[in-house]
């Protein structure tokens, strides 16, 4: 089982898989894009459309962590 399954919720990898979709399908741009770019068009979607919040910052020690910084 990979590190990283436990990172996102189930919510947000569907998310996530739908912007990279989405992105990657994009008949304007198509396969010509730079991969920053795609990768930022993707972070910028996925921020756009997500409606919840971040597993990682429901709990209290997530945003102390983040206090402290």
């Amino acid at each position: 089982k990979s590190k990283r399954t436990n990172a996102y919720t189930s919510s947000e990898d569907k998310l996530l898989c739908e912007c990279w979709r989405d992105i990657g399908q994009d008949p304007k741009v198509g396969v010509e894009q730079k991969a920053s770019t795609f990768w930022l068009r993707v972070h910028r979607g996925y921020h756009e459309r997500k409606k919840f919040v971040s597993y990682q910052m429901q709990s209290k020690r997530g945003w102390v962590s983040l206090l402290k910084r």
